[in-house]
């Protein structure tokens, strides 16, 4: 995960970090800031690397496989972190070690990540007001995956509103009849209009989620045809 912290333009870049000279005073002030003593810095080349640790600025970087790979999923995300500084145009295709990712891959994957996240984060809630559906309706849920239990949670507390999808298909024949019957039972129990609003935000993120995994295999396609096409000019 990252977090933009701050940004610098530099007009000349050999002025802002160089072999002889090392780093400019605002450079140097903006690393010292972020960068503790017993940390590590990625850094885009090995040059930078040497310039950082030669220069007695004490800081270590770190420059491999990994920190490449990542600096090129910075450059295909510098859109969204610093809008307008760098275009399509320029961005990087293809990774320098994951041969067929590209940015509509990565954008998938971002999506459908932050679709997990937004269902996991209510997780614990969740399994705590799940506690209540044992306690009334012996009705065991640790099992469950989280848009189960939510739904579940949702029928006992709005018995009276439709579902997306039938419960039946949901849950057993005992689990949907002993929600439906306990429903009157579990009022001041649980609050209801956070029940409500977790389970409408894990609904749609579920179905988000399946809208764009369902285009991943179509993205696969297209940048593995366009691997194999370079690959065989270089032939």
């Amino acid at each position: 995960i990252v977090w933009l912290k701050e940004f610098q333009t530099f007009e000349d870049k050999s002025s802002a970090i160089n072999l002889d000279t090392g780093l400019n005073e605002l450079l140097a002030t903006m690393i010292k800031k972020y960068i503790k003593p017993d940390q590590k810095l990625a850094v885009g080349s090995l040059e930078y690397k040497k310039i950082i640790e030669e220069h007695g600025y004490g800081v270590s970087g770190m420059y491999d496989g990994t920190v490449m790979e990542l600096m090129w999923g910075l450059k295909n995300c510098m859109h969204c972190l610093v809008p307008g500084e760098l275009t399509n145009k320029n961005r990087p295709v293809m990774s320098e070690g994951m041969k067929i990712v590209n940015d509509d891959i990565i954008e998938v994957v971002w999506l459908v990540y932050n679709c997990d996240y937004c269902v996991d984060k209510h997780s614990e809630t969740l399994h705590k007001a799940g506690k209540v559906l044992k306690r009334i309706s012996d009705i065991n849920s640790e099992d469950w995956d989280l848009l189960k239990l939510a739904t579940a949670l949702k029928m006992v507390c709005y018995p009276e509103e439709l579902l997306i999808g039938d419960p039946r298909q949901i849950f057993s024949g005992d689990e949907h009849i002993n929600l439906r019957q306990d429903a009157p039972l579990y009022k001041d129990k649980l609050w209801g209009r956070a029940i409500s609003i977790v389970y409408n935000q894990i609904l749609r993120a579920r179905i988000i989620r399946h809208k764009w995994r369902r285009r991943l295999p179509h993205y696969l396609k297209e940048v593995k045809e366009a691997y194999e096409a370079e690959q065989s000019q270089h032939h």
